[in-house]
Parts: C-alpha cells; structure tokens; sequence
C-alpha cells in the first residue's frame, strides 16, 4: 500500500499540517486529487487534498488510517496549482486550507450531514410510547411518518434546534434511532432536455394543432430544448409527453450551463495605430526575454486593443489567457469585448454569479472548453492547464489585495503563477501604482516598462479646470455645484452631450477641515491627517500615535466653519435633480446595485442615452468608455487627501486623472471640473496636466524621505475583541512580544500599539501595530514567529495580519 499526504479541510492552527493516509487497494489516487477521509478520534468524514505522495513502512501501514474514497465530483489541483498554494501559506500567514479555498469557487466543498434510521427491531419504541416526554413522542411520530429516515436538515426544519439535540442523544442512547453520516459534494451539474425525431412518419390527428405544430418544430429544429419549446412556441408538458409515449419523439439529457451568453455580435481586429504598434512590439521583445511588462497608457490609448491581439497571439499558440479587471461594474464591458473578438471560448468569473455560474464556468475552463476567463481577483486562480498569458488591468485599483484570508495581492499571485507556469504577464493603467511603476522603471521584479503617451488617433485629451471651493464660499455658494460646474452642466446638457458626476464616497472618511481657509488637522509626525473620535473628541494620527483635542475653531484663521467633511451621491443627485429640471438621471452606487446584473442594467441604459446624466462612486471612475460623455465633474477630490494613509497623494491623483479620462473620448472634446478645498495640492496640480512622471518624481521623493513603500515593506497586526479591557490588554503584550521578537534588529521599526483608526467596528473594539523594514522577509519572519506565540491562544480576542496592506484602517 501507499502513503498520501493530504492537507485537512478542517480550517483549524492545529491541524495546519500535512496528514498521512493509507491508500485502499484499487483507489486510484493522484497528487491534486480530493478524496474523503475519517478524521478525528469520532473518525469523522471530511474533505482533504492530496499533495503528496510516498511509499510505506509497516510500522506505518498499522498506525495510519485509509481514504475512505473519492466524493462524486472529481476536484482535481494541478502540481503547479499545488506549488501556488504552498506559496501562498507562506507568504500570506494563512492556512493550508485557506490557499486552497481561495482557489477554488466557494460553493466545491464538500457538506457533512447525518442520515437518522429508525430501528425497527429495538423494544424501547412501545416502552417509550408511555409515559415519556411529549419532545421524544414528537420526534419519534415524525420518523415514522417520514418512513423511519430523515436528514439532519429535515428534522431542523420541523423542530427546536435545543429540543431535537436534547431528544435526538436520548433516543439514539434507547437504541430507537440510528446515525450514519453522509458526505456530498454541494456542487451540481446542470443537465438540460432535448428534443429530436423518432420516426420517420407520425400518424397524428388533423385536430391535434400542438402536436402537429412540435413536429414540425422538432423536424426542423431537431435537438431543440424543451426549455425552449416551452418558452417560445408555448408547448405544453401533456403534449410531450403524448408524442413521447407513441414513439414519435425521443429526449435525450445533456449537460448545460447556467449562465446563459449575451448575443454579442462578432468584432474583426482592429488595426493598431501607430503608437500601438510600437507598444505591442517592445511588449512582445520584453515577453522573448522572460520578463514581465508594465503598459503605462494614458486614457484613451487603446490598452485593450492590445490586449486582445495579446490574448489573439497566445490562443494562436494553443495556450489560454486571464484577464483581471477590478470590479464587476467593468466585467460588463470587458466581456463584450472579448465575446466579440473570441465567441463562447471566453468565460466570466466574479462575485456577481450564483454559485451555480461559478461552477459551470470554472468547470468550462478545467474541461478545456473555455480558453480565456474574464474577472475580478479570483479569477487569477482559473484552472487552465496552458497558461499562456495573465493580463491584469487597471493594476493600480486596491480592490486586487484580499482584505480577508488569505489576504493576498492577486499582482503578487499572477506574478508567482506565471514564474512557475511559464507564462506571460501584463499589468495595464494609466496611472500605475508607484510600487509597480518603481519597479518597471527599476527592472526589479524582472519587470519592464512600455510607454503609450497619447490616444488613439491622437485625439486631444480634455481640458481640466480646478475649482477652489473655498472661494466658491466666499462668494455666497454653499451648493454642491461650483458656478463653473453648473455652467458646464448646462453647456453640455444644451448640445444633447451626456455627463459623468463622480463622488469618491467612503464611509469612514471623516477628517476636520476649515471651509473658510481649506485648513485640515494634520499630524506633525507623519504628514497625514489626524482621524477625528467622537468619543471624546479628539484627533489622533493612527500611524506614530500623536493626539490632540479638537479645535473649536480653525487654529489657521480663526473661522468658525470648521467642521467634519462628507457628503453622499444620494444628495448630489437629489440637489442635481432640484437644480437643473428635467433631466434623466441614473445613479450607481453600493445602494443601486445590490441586484445581479445591476451594473450592467445602469450602464447599458447610460450607453444608450436613456439617461443623459451618471452620478456614482468609484465604480464609474475608471475603465468605461462612453463617447457621447463630453463633461465629468469630480464633486470633491479632497476625499482621499485627508485619509490618514501615506498613499493619500497616489490615490487622489490615480482617481482624479481616471474620473478625468472618461471625457472626451468620442468625437468631441472633453472638459473636466475639479472641485476641491485644496487647489494647491501637488496631486491635483498634475492630474490637471495629465503629468503622471511628474506626480511619480515628487511622489517617489516623499516615500524615500519616509522611507515608505516601495522603499520599505509593511507588516500590519489588528487586534479585536468584544472587551475593550482585554483589547489593549493583548494589544500591550503583542508589543512587549514583537519587541522581544526583533531582539536588536535596528532595521525593523515597530509601531504602536494604538488604536485602529476605525477603533470599533460591528461592536468590536480594534488596535492595531505596525512593523517596517527594508527586507520584506524580516518582517514575515516575526510575524511568522508571533503567529506561532502562545499569546494567540487568548478566547477573548482575535488577532488578523497582513504584509504590505493597502489598507490600515
């Protein structure tokens, strides 16, 4: 017999290990494969993957136990999906389990339940029918209606989780019911029911219309679905059926898929321009030299033109391409692009499908019926055997990095995935992240940099206006809407051209500001700004722990309209709809797109013209392309500037110069509007010129004077907990740990411990340390070793890690 090496699904610190299993006699077991197990001392049946595989010892064969068998649906791990996975638990603080779970869909689980016989033979069910409690009766009376079995599922149902446990243990104890457990696989194939013809000629009678009219239909359309004969020529089961049993029709069972295919019509290759030329070859000559290619293209350039014939030249090869976008209000898009260009060999992956579509398009993908998969960050883990290409766009977006374990980078994962694999990688943005820009320009990483400095067909891009608000203010204002942006409103609205509002709302964006004078509450140590506690109300940096009392007046002029800033796409859109009569207007925020297809129901109505006006957040900031939109106005940029995030200056300008790109991108030029309370700000001085180098050299300046990443690395701990007492308690002996940790290592800084900058969150109180070193692995060493401390045994709290967040609130 063989040995297995099997990782547990059971998400526990203890059993983060590799296990040992026998291999039964005739079990035909793989590396990758999933298999069943008995586990624990109650030799319970649970999942497990098969990473390993070794020969035996005897003292082995009488120690281990067997594979109980392999679950109905093959789940199968690739050895280079193995080697990701493994990756992964080292580099995220995860568990084994976690990797794999993060690379699967969440619905290929396997589900344990309890199957409850009721045993005939035993004496003790005419002893318990007297004079035992009504809770047994009842429990028992239902057995035997239900034909002596039911599911554990069935008797929740019908019963009080207490008093079925209570009654359940009792008569299992008397014997009266039997327990077995079940295991299944809660992934589902589809199948689906067609029609063909079974003779050559049917007597049907002249007055039987519907038959005669599913014959007719049948021989012409043969293999036709009963789905659709039901839909769309309304023929009736009975009728079916009727012509099934004489013989003249025949039905035959496939497979299908749940997620049915926009009708997309077909799009040839476009010719590249000449600036696209150039970009495709240097990208090409870098792809011969085995390095990873950084596109930085404005807006407009045309990246996913060139993305498409990338995708072209890899399937061209019999290879497969994934392509990651950030949201799935761009997903829409992406997928009619591609559709057009690749037909039904493309398949969608992301949060907005049933679990159901998940399963059919992963499953398309592992059968080799899908050649490129088009998602959000999971994406990255579709399971192609011939990963030719990953192209990541809109690489800069934050949404790439899981903020749940395992909290990984998907830029990291498809960088990692297409070392191993062979395989080629793309990162596309108009406005790089400076980590990855720095490499690019660096050549660290084994990346390269290609340029595309202007658009397509060189149209001009739009003319950017700053707008001071305080000056606005000044002059009687106190409407969302600046006299310069009310005035374009109108220009554009008067010449039938459609307009783009952005408002970056984030609901934790509360920061003091002085409207008179545009002062903010920063922190003297970090340059950030200070977060403002209503418990009581003071200002704290959540970086070096400074704190202050909160001003009752602006501390620069003396102003008394010093207050918290905020302001939602709800009210932009009801003070839109006072201000300017009339005018169709549709909004896509968190709230209107909570229904499946929501983003693409809004967006299809906005592209065609059904709205004149688009309001929302983030997810219409970057990536869409409408050539009517002549105007965006950017409600406030001042959002991001007064988070308390050393990265407050990237994102301002990365969403500014995104929000700004949607205009002018038809036949027309743009204009943009930038309305802000701090016009003086470098971030927006450059967005307005469309300068992303210059923004890059005074940014990169800034990190390096404060040694901040790409110069360092960042390792992030949140402590949390009901009781705030045993919070800091833990949050206190996590420092005088870390500290022991590092021992007399000058090169790593520790921050904290102080409060979370969202310091309770669903009633849990949160604190937070920080760690910062040049060498990324020092600091995965100490929280690899506090991982392993006994401090994180505590009940009373929880403690998350990440290393380089993009978010530390």
């Amino acid at each position: 017999m063989k040995i297995a090496q099997i990782i547990v699904d059971n998400k526990c610190k203890e059993t983060d290990r590799v296990y040992s299993y026998l291999i039964p006699q005739g079990l035909e077991i793989k590396i990758g494969h999933r298999v069943i197990v008995p586990f624990g001392r109650a030799n319970k049946k649970i999942a497990g993957y098969v990473v390993g595989l070794k020969s035996n010892t005897e003292l082995e064969i009488n120690k281990l136990k067997a594979i109980a068998g392999l679950p109905s649906n093959d789940i199968f791990l690739s050895a280079d999906m193995l080697k990701l996975i493994k990756w992964m638990r080292e580099k995220y603080l995860c568990y084994y389990i976690e990797a794999i779970h993060g690379a699967l869909p969440a619905n290929i689980r396997i589900k344990n339940t309890y199957i409850y016989e009721l045993n005939q033979d035993s004496k003790n069910i005419d002893l318990l029918k007297e004079g035992n409690p009504q809770a047994l009766m009842d429990v028992l009376e239902f057995m035997e209606e239900n034909g002596g079995r039911a599911t554990k599922e069935e008797l929740r149902d019908n019963f009080n989780d207490n008093i079925l446990e209570n009654a359940v243990k009792k008569l299992i104890k008397l014997g009266v019911l039997k327990r077995h457990q079940k295991v299944k696989s809660q992934e589902n194939i589809m199948y689906e029911r067609f029609v063909y013809p079974d003779a050559e000629k049917a007597e049907i009678p002249a007055n039987a219309k519907k038959q005669r009219l599913l014959m007719d239909i049948v021989g012409s359309k043969p293999g036709i679905s009963i789905k659709a004969l039901q839909k769309d020529y309304a023929i009736g089961k009975a009728t079916i059926d009727n012509l099934l049993s004489k013989g003249f029709i025949r039905i035959e069972e496939k497979e299908a898929y749940r997620l049915v295919p926009e009708k997309i019509q077909a799009e040839s290759k476009k010719i590249l321009t000449k600036e696209q030329c150039r970009a495709f070859g240097e990208i090409e000559e870098c792809f011969k030299k085995g390095r990873h290619v950084l596109l930085h293209g404005v807006t407009g350039s045309g990246k996913t033109e060139i993305y498409l014939q990338l995708i072209e030249a890899e399937l061209k090869k019999g290879k497969q391409g994934i392509v990651l976008v950030p949201e799935i209000s761009l997903t829409p898009q992406m997928i009619r692009r591609f559709v057009s260009r690749f037909g039904d060999t493309v398949a969608v992956l992301h949060s907005g499908l049933s679990n159901g579509e998940k399963y059919d398009e992963w499953r398309r993908i592992a059968e080799g019926k899908a050649k490129v998969a088009i998602g959000a960050r999971s994406a990255i883990f579709a399971p192609f055997e011939k990963l030719g290409i990953i192209i990541i766009d809109e690489e800069h977006e934050n949404t790439y990095k899981s903020e749940t374990r395992p909290k990984y980078d998907a830029r990291e994962v498809a960088m990692k995935r297409c070392d191993i694999e062979g395989a080629r990688l793309l990162l596309g943005s108009a406005t790089p992240s400076i980590e990855s820009y720095f490499k690019a320009t660096n050549k660290l990483n084994n990346m390269a940099l290609v340029s595309i400095n202007t658009r397509v067909n060189n149209k001009v891009m739009p003319n950017v206006k700053i707008v001071d608000m305080r000056e606005e203010l000044k002059a009687g204002n106190k409407s969302i809407f600046s006299h310069s942006l009310a005035e374009e409103i109108k220009i554009a609205l008067g010449q039938k051209d459609q307009i783009i509002l952005f408002l970056n709302r984030r609901g934790y964006s509360t920061f003091v500001s002085c409207r008179s004078c545009g002062f903010v509450a920063k922190c003297p140590n970090c340059n950030i700004s200070l977060t403002y506690h209503a418990k009581g109300n003071y200002l704290t940096c959540h970086y070096c722990g400074y704190s202050r009392p909160n001003p009752k007046e602006c501390p620069s002029c003396k102003s008394s309209y010093i207050k918290y800033f905020g302001i939602g796409t709800q009210r932009v859109e009801r003070e839109f709809q006072s201000t300017f009569d009339d005018i169709d207007v549709l909004r896509m925020d968190a709230d209107t797109t909570t229904r499946k297809n929501s983003h693409k129901l809004i967006l299809d109505k906005f592209r065609n013209k059904e709205a004149s006006v688009l309001i929302g957040t983030q997810m219409i900031g970057k990536g869409h392309d409408f050539s009517d939109v002549t105007l965006v106005g950017i409600i406030t940029s001042d959002t991001y500037l007064n988070l308390p995030d050393f990265r407050a200056g990237e994102k301002t300008f990365q969403m500014v110069t995104q929000s700004a790109g949607r205009a002018g991108r038809g036949d027309k030029p743009g204009t943009v509007i930038i309305q802000t309370y701090s016009p003086e700000h470098y971030s927006l001085l450059y967005a307005k010129n469309h300068d992303y180098e210059g923004f890059y050299k005074d940014e990169i300046k800034m990190r390096k004077e404060m040694n901040y990443p790409p110069f360092s690395h960042l390792g992030h701990i949140v402590i949390s907990g009901i009781g705030e007492d045993a919070v800091v308690k833990a949050a206190k002996e996590a420092g005088r740990s870390l500290n022991k940790l590092r021992g007399d290592n000058s090169n790593i800084e520790i921050w904290g411990p102080s409060p979370a900058p969202l310091s309770r969150i669903n009633n849990r109180h949160r604190w937070q340390l920080v760690l910062k070193s040049v060498k990324e692995e020092e600091v995965l060493k100490i929280l690899r070793d506090f991982n392993n401390s006994a401090f994180l045994n505590s009940e009373e709290v929880s403690v998350s890690m990440d290393i380089n967040p993009l978010n530390m609130l």
